[in-house]
């Protein structure tokens, strides 16, 4: 019996070894993470449908745990502006930094079945939509951090660069590569505003968050359409006092286009929301640019045009500022911007290209390229 009774106090004394028992240090110990999927707009798209099959996450990018299955179909168009959708809820994880999550895209439609293929876009002015190849997977950056007996939600942002790339002359000329972000909501902060005409509504503007590093270059970290409000909102901007974003826009439609509009710098506090509107005036007759890029964009590589203008940013304050950003059209022999609906004036053009998701590589014209009313202006740039 003395035998036993010793036996069992040192099994009893293994299990607790191995973290069989309680506490927040234990392999028993978990977080909650809710998982959200949103977008930035796409322009040049009136729906973009993509079907997710599952979410995976890694802390080392080389173990992947399950999530759960997702099984859903979105119309990216619509979780743009604030919208965003569940992917998962609530789910039990380990408490970590979960540094990457991995999207496994689907193979059918579950909205649709029997009508609609799993991923298709339907360009602006088009009046059908296009089936659109997808890749297998696509692995979203972190970090998003969950601990112990706490509740973490987070974001999927997609960006706008150039989301889909259409290659003309192919079978199926559409194809989806987009790159994004994971964000904890706790640690973003948001800008809302409304754009007018006097006491008129801007309805489908392009409004776009930018930060200016310490060249004095711009960048686009969110974009939006505008809704039926004229209202916008973009949300997971990374928070901070050192952080200043530039709101920005150029409304314009066939008719008409006006003269491009900043806020003053936005300081951003985390999980709070700042207000930015932007008034605009004098509509006119808008001109256009069309921008060659040489040689044409490789399956694997993201190719976009930039046209930048010195804009007013408050009293004294004057910003080189992105005012269109608008993705390439690749053919044969060459990659092609199309803007349209400019207000007549200088613009700076700029071309983008990123592999995979990496750091751009940019090409900028020396001068500036004017533009009439009603008159297309040409630009050609050039990459090694």
């Amino acid at each position: 019996m003395r035998a036993r009774s010793i036996l069992a106090v040192l099994l009893l004394g293994f299990a607790l070894a191995c973290g069989g028992g309680s506490g927040s240090g234990g392999s028993g110990a978990t977080g909650s993470l809710t998982l959200r999927f949103g977008s930035d707009s796409f322009p040049g798209y009136d729906q973009a449908v993509v079907s997710v099959e599952k979410v995976e996450a890694s802390t080392n990018g080389s173990t992947w745990m399950a999530l759960g299955n997702v099984q859903a179909t979105y119309d990216l168009m619509t979780l743009q502006n604030g919208h965003s959708a569940a992917l998962l809820s609530n789910i039990a994880v380990p408490p970590a930094t979960y540094t990457q999550f991995r999207i496994t895209w689907a193979t059918s439609n579950y909205a649709h079945p029997t009508t609609d293929p799993a991923a298709w876009v339907k360009p602006t002015g088009a009046s059908i939509g296009q089936s659109m190849s997808m890749p297998a997977t696509t692995v979203i950056p972190g970090p998003v951090t969950v601990n112990s007996s706490a509740s973490t939600t987070a974001q999927i942002m997609l960006s706008g660069q150039q989301p889909v790339q259409f290659r003309a002359g192919m079978a199926l000329p559409y194809t989806f590569q987009a790159t994004g972000q994971a964000y904890d909501l706790s640690q973003t902060a948001s800008i809302t505003g409304k754009l007018t005409d006097g006491t008129t509504p801007l309805v489908g503007a392009e409004v776009y968050a930018e930060t200016v590093d310490g060249l004095q270059v711009a960048t686009i970290q969110r974009r939006a359409f505008t809704d039926g409000t004229g209202s916008y909102l973009l949300e997971c901007l990374p928070a901070g006092a050192s952080t200043a974003y530039f709101v920005v826009s150029q409304p314009a439609s066939t008719l008409s286009a006006y003269a491009a509009e900043a806020s003053s710098p936005i300081s951003t506090t985390a999980a709070a929301t700042a207000t930015a509107n932007l008034a605009f005036s004098n509509a006119q007759q808008p001109g256009a640019l069309t921008l060659t890029i040489t040689p044409p964009s490789l399956p694997t590589v993201d190719t976009w045009g930039e046209l930048r203008q010195n804009l007013s940013a408050g009293p004294g304050l004057l910003e080189n500022l992105i005012v269109r950003s608008q993705s390439a059209v690749t053919g044969a022999s060459q990659d092609q911007v199309f803007f349209t609906g400019l207000a007549p004036n200088y613009y700076g053009v700029t071309a983008q290209r990123s592999t995979a998701g990496a750091t751009p590589v940019t090409q900028t014209f020396p001068s500036q390229v004017p533009v009439s009313s009603g008159a297309t202006a040409t630009v050609s740039l050039s990459y090694p």
